[in-house]
């Protein structure tokens, strides 16, 4: 009994030596002070760093220079989009990962250009016309130029980088598209080269015109077969007018102008069954296909211009102010509209009521603030939603992302054409601002 007493003390002896040991390597443990307390919350992996838009979140404050710095802003990141070897455009920049598609596209290539030229037109600038024949070369190389070919003068969608292939689809909107593009650099630049690539485009449009006057929407090739698109789209047929109508304008050609006026009474007819908006077949009743009836409209107004048309498009236009969000407690949404979700949207929107304005100003109409007011909510949002140094911090490659457009507040790519719409808007409206904040919204 004796020695298990003896080895019971050593083992007790041992282990309280070695606590007291290890005791001592502890930091000290700081006093605590207050009577604040703490939750512990649950062990994560650490987020990356959330992207903001300001100080608060919101913008509250627009004014002229404000818009200023974003021309030049959005200026830049375009010139970003262009692939250095082939001078086409992308469509898409994923900002969080700092990596475009690999591929050009035609269509965003000939927006792009023709915002550039909107940009040249506020101030002459040495790099935009240093690059323009670069840039038009690449839309012209993108042109079905077989004689033989029921798409020739068809501009194909896309082209791949990896393979150096050209897409087999054929789109109207990227054919008429293409040919503001080409009007504007045939009337800047005198080269017969984009009026007669205009003029092949607008021949094919017209073969894609069906009898009641609205357009197909594109041709395919699948495996060796070619389909063509049966939904009717209100925007590919706004543009296909437009189209036309420049066309007319440029040309006097009457095969352009007989078009032209097919998809207006067309457009009227569908009107006249609403009396609000329009809906095609790929999407319901939207502010934003109703606009390029709106656009379209005025295109046309200016080669006949019947007083019947213009109804129709200051109708529309102010079902499309209605539909407006105007709740400034709710700056997330302020000055976005009923169904749209993007700034594609909200910048296209914002591009018509500017264009809408001016054509009101034309007219000496009453009442075209509401169109300037309704366009200068729509920037603030766009501007709300593009990058800046205040909040690009989270990114892969801030600088780079600095004017981009992003898509909305949940994703952070950017879409050309929301950069475009955008930019154009701000350009348009740039001579009818006055100095001093033109929103400012408390707190």
């Amino acid at each position: 009994m004796n020695w298990k007493y003896i080895l019971i003390v050593v083992i007790l002896a041992a282990v309280t030596a070695s606590l007291t040991l290890w005791l001592r390597k502890i930091p000290e443990i700081p006093v605590v002070t207050n009577l604040e307390i703490t939750k512990t919350e649950k062990t994560e992996p650490e987020p990356e760093k959330e992207v903001i838009f300001n100080s608060d979140g919101m913008v509250r404050t627009l004014d002229k220079e404000l818009i200023l710095e974003k021309i030049e802003q959005g200026k830049d990141f375009l010139f970003q989009m262009a692939d250095e070897k082939e001078k086409g455009f992308h469509k898409y920049y994923y900002a969080e990962i700092d990596e475009f598609e690999d591929r050009l596209h035609t269509v965003y290539s000939a927006s792009i250009i023709y915002t550039f030229l909107y940009v040249n037109d506020l101030e002459e600038d040495e790099e935009i016309l240093e690059n323009l024949e670069d840039w038009g070369d690449f839309l012209l190389s993108m042109q079905n130029q077989d004689k033989e070919s029921e798409k020739y003068g068809a501009f194909h969608y896309s082209y791949y980088l990896s393979t150096k292939e050209k897409e087999e689809r054929f789109v109207v909107g990227t054919a008429a598209l293409s040919i503001f593009t080409l009007l504007r650099l045939y009337d800047l630049t005198g080269d017969s080269r984009y009026l007669a690539s205009a003029r092949l485009a607008g021949d094919w449009l017209i073969t894609m015109q069906k009898e009641n006057g609205s357009v197909k929407s594109y041709v395919r090739n699948d495996n060796g077969n070619w389909f063509y698109g049966t939904k009717e789209s209100i925007l590919y047929n706004g543009q296909t007018l437009s189209a036309f109508s420049k066309l007319y304008q440029t040309t006097k050609e009457k095969k352009y102008y007989d078009s032209a006026e097919r998809i207006a009474q067309y457009f009227a007819q569908k009107y006249e069954q609403t009396q609000g908006f329009i809906a095609g077949e790929y999407r319901e009743e939207n502010p934003i296909s109703n606009s390029w009836v709106i656009m379209s409209l005025v295109d046309f107004y200016r080669i006949n211009p019947d007083d019947y048309y213009k109804e129709i498009i200051f109708s529309l236009a102010e079902k499309v102010v209605e539909k407006q969000k105007n709740d400034p407690s709710d700056l997330s949404c302020y000055g976005s509209w009923w169904r749209v979700y993007s700034t594609s949207g909200v910048g296209w929107i914002s591009e018509v009521m500017t264009e809408t304005y001016r054509f009101c100003q034309e007219q000496g109409r009453e009442n075209c603030q509401n169109y300037k007011d309704s366009a200068l909510k729509a920037m603030r949002l766009l501007i709300q939603n593009t990058f800046s140094e205040e909040n690009s911090s989270g990114l892969k490659n801030s600088a780079r992302a600095i004017g981009g457009v992003f898509w909305n507040a949940e994703n952070k790519y950017v879409r050309t054409d929301s950069v475009c719409h955008a930019l154009n808007g701000y350009l348009r409206i740039m001579d009818y601002l006055e100095e001093g904040p033109l929103i400012s919204i408390p707190e």
